[in-house]
């Protein structure tokens, strides 16, 4: 297990961080003190392919279609959320 203080992080950071994804533990000092713990992360995960969010979306768009919409202008919205008589 290596120790490294902040200011020599701060000038090697790219070897640490090889050397972390290498699996080796790199511990980095601050004023002496064990600080932080250097570790390779997670691998991510994979994204969803295109074609399932639009499948999605179509199910959604089927799902919806024949409910009623307020057919509102932009501009007109706030005036229509907040209107008394609305109600």
């Amino acid at each position: 297990m290596a120790r490294y203080s902040v200011a020599t992080t701060k000038d090697k950071l790219s070897s640490l961080i090889d050397k972390a994804l290498a699996g080796e533990e790199v511990i980095i000092t601050r004023h002496g003190k064990d600080t932080v713990r250097l570790v390779a992360g997670a691998p991510e995960l994979p994204q969803a392919p295109k074609k399932d969010v639009q499948a999605a979306t179509r199910r959604l768009r089927e799902q919806l279609a024949g409910k009623p919409t307020l057919n509102i202008p932009v501009h007109n919205f706030r005036e229509w959320l907040y209107a008394d008589d609305e109600y």
